[in-house]
């Protein structure tokens, strides 16, 4: 929510404006454009992007780290190129692990070989280990320009189901996999793959894929039983590492089998909605009041402060936590969450209830929080009655319709709140 953004270079005590052109918080990357260099008198040349570096490969971090004011450059080696959580957005993508230290200021940084190439930028680094710090590689760098010159909001893609490794043997027999050469059959190839769970109700692979059906093979790319494939020599990455280097809209064939026999089915990928988003495309994040009731969209950061991931808070986030890897049934779904009662004359009684999902607004579904405010904008019985989750036996809200509207004036003039109802989605 940086509201100004400035860039100042090595040995120069001017300070430029930059304008923010685009943004992804799944890579934890953004493009800045600055117009006021004078490129007349300063001596700026752009560096090469360069390939993903080998294991063990020498690599330089460049950056302002926290502890000083000067430029900081730090060597290492590259030692582990596998699938990380980024956790800006908590999207798991392809990752550099370094032996050179990253701390606070280094993120954004260039990550340089030793032929001035830019294989990376620092982003992250590992709190209970020491010199653990990690990259965004070239490649997921390049998947990004390219989607910001597409003109396309930056988003990765993911096949659009939920898979199960399949390293039992006992498994492999239940779903007729081949366990390759026998006595009896010396021919016989061994088949590998992962076995498909659920079907995100929204995505392309509806239809095309189901439960029990086995990845064997992703546009002619093996699928070993541990939903890995080959990388380079001797190094191997999840089978999401190749997915989500595609493009939204490109078409993938899937080799899988399906009650022993083998298919091939095509589909185009494309980025997968969370029911719990992880943030709002840098947007405030929304809310209603109505009454004192405040209302809001249940999404990763409100979970992080609850510390929802540290320790046990209460019962009822512990609830909301179980929503997060949850898709959604149709376009559009929120969780709706009531975060706090804004206490009023009107709203006796219901000051200490939080953290509770809505379900219900005078007996129909709320689906969005967008959804809910249509609702109450358009109730015509005598109470607001809210039902809150579970759907047995969950707590309920009982209102007066016709002091709605004074009420929540009241308490937003109270608390200096300008608007009852904020969503940048409407």
């Amino acid at each position: 929510y940086t509201s100004v953004v400035q860039v100042q270079l090595r040995g120069d005590d001017e300070k430029y404006a930059a304008t923010v052109e685009a943004v992804s918080n799944e890579a934890d990357l953004a493009i800045l454009r600055v117009d006021l260099f004078d490129k007349g008198t300063l001596d700026l040349y752009p560096l090469p992007i360069g390939r993903i570096p080998s294991l063990q490969e020498s690599v330089e971090v460049i950056g302002y780290p926290a502890g000083g004011d000067s430029l900081s450059i730090t060597k290492g080696v590259v030692s582990r190129i596998e699938m990380q959580e980024y956790t800006q957005a908590g999207e798991i993508l392809l990752a550099l692990q370094i032996d050179a230290a990253i701390n606070p200021g280094n993120s954004g940084g260039p990550v340089v070989n030793e032929r001035l190439e830019v294989i990376g930028v620092a982003f992250q680094g590992l709190d209970e280990a020491e010199n653990v710090g990690y990259v965004v590689p070239s490649s997921v760098l390049l998947h990004f320009m390219e989607d910001v010159r597409r003109g396309k909001n930056p988003r990765f893609c993911k096949l659009g189901c939920d898979v199960q490794f399949l390293e039992s043997s006992s498994f492999r027999k239940l779903l007729k996999m081949k366990q390759g050469q026998t006595n009896e059959d010396p021919k016989k190839q061994k088949q590998t793959g992962v076995m498909v769970r659920r079907v995100y109700p929204l995505s392309a692979a509806v239809g095309k894929l189901k439960k029990f059906d086995v990845i064997m093979a992703a546009d002619g790319i093996p699928v070993g039983n541990d939903g890995k494939i080959p990388f380079r020599r001797g190094e191997r990455v999840a089978l999401g590492g190749y997915v989500s280097s595609l493009f939204a809209g490109d078409i993938i064939t899937l080799t899988i089998l399906r009650e022993g026999l083998e298919l091939e089915v095509s589909f185009p990928v494309q980025p997968i909605q969370h029911l719990v988003p992880a943030h709002f495309d840098n947007e405030p994040p929304p809310y209603l009041i109505c009454s004192g009731l405040v209302f809001t969209v249940l999404s990763v950061p409100y979970l992080d402060a609850k510390g929802a991931w540290d320790e046990f808070y209460s019962e009822s986030v512990t609830y909301l936590q179980g929503l997060v890897n949850q898709p959604p049934s149709s376009a559009g779904d929120q969780v709706v969450v009531l975060a706090q009662v804004l206490a009023h004359r009107d709203n006796l009684g219901y000051e200490d209830l939080t953290d509770l999902r809505l379900l219900k607004f005078n007996g129909q579904s709320v689906r969005s929080l967008r959804h809910l405010n249509e609702l109450i904008t358009t109730s015509n019985g005598d109470f607001l009655i809210f039902e809150f989750a579970p759907e047995d036996g969950g707590r309920m809200i009982i209102l007066e319709r016709e002091n709605n509207e004074r009420a929540t004036k009241e308490v937003c003039h109270e608390h200096s709140i300008g608007y009852t109802y904020c969503n940048a989605n409407r």
